[in-house]
């Protein structure tokens, strides 16, 4: 039988509907700790988006006023990660993170940067699905290339893995990646995201 997993995105006029009152005990506990975290847009954003869950939360993800959750019925191990795309040196960040052959791929792509951050999301996104650290298991984790050049994704060696990134209309860029087989992703937006800002989807 198929498992969904569910990406919950959202932006900033989804913080219009964030309320002190409805924090879970943990995030709570983290604003009693921290009072200013309550006025940071990116905390308004995922923890107003986690509160449309209907599912348990897996992972959560947010930059710049972004936000994107991971949910399912079912136990699955999975992760997300949404980055904001920008001009970084890439070639410098690649060899701190990336395997060699992945720094030929990017190479071959001219070090572009969809293509950069639609890989280092796919590695943040599966540290935290695989409960690894960052960043010193960055290189552990990623694109595993077949001989005919497909891009497939793998934990420490394990390719039994899956995932799809996507671009967003706003110059972000997202990952979603999960373990095992036969898992349908349901994309849901919020605030002023909708299905069609999801461009360039790809599956890996």
């Amino acid at each position: 039988m198929k498992k969904h997993l569910y990406c919950l995105l959202g932006d900033e006029l989804l913080a219009e509907t964030y309320r002190d009152d409805a924090l879970s005990r943990h995030d709570r506990q983290r604003i009693a700790q921290s009072p200013r975290l309550s006025e940071r847009i990116d905390w308004k954003v995922s923890r107003a988006l986690k509160q449309k869950a209907k599912h348990p939360i897996v992972s959560l993800s947010h930059s710049h006023g972004i936000a994107a959750v991971l949910c399912a019925p079912n136990n699955l191990s999975a992760g997300v990660d949404v980055e904001k795309i920008r001009p970084r040196d890439f070639q410098a960040l690649a060899e701190w993170v990336c395997t060699e052959r992945e720094q030929e791929y990017l190479a071959s792509v001219d070090w572009d940067g969809e293509e950069f951050y639609r890989l280092w999301c796919i590695k943040e996104a599966l540290l935290k699905a695989a409960d690894l650290n960052f960043p010193e298991d960055m290189r552990k984790v990623g694109y595993r290339f077949e001989i005919d050049g497909k891009k497939e994704i793998q934990v420490c060696g394990c390719s039994d893995w899956h995932g799809v990134t996507a671009l967003l209309s706003n110059g972000c860029a997202v990952a979603c990646v999960w373990q095992g087989d036969d898992v349908e992703l349901c994309l849901q937006c919020y605030g002023g995201i909708d299905k069609d800002d999801w461009v360039k989807a790809e599956v890996v």
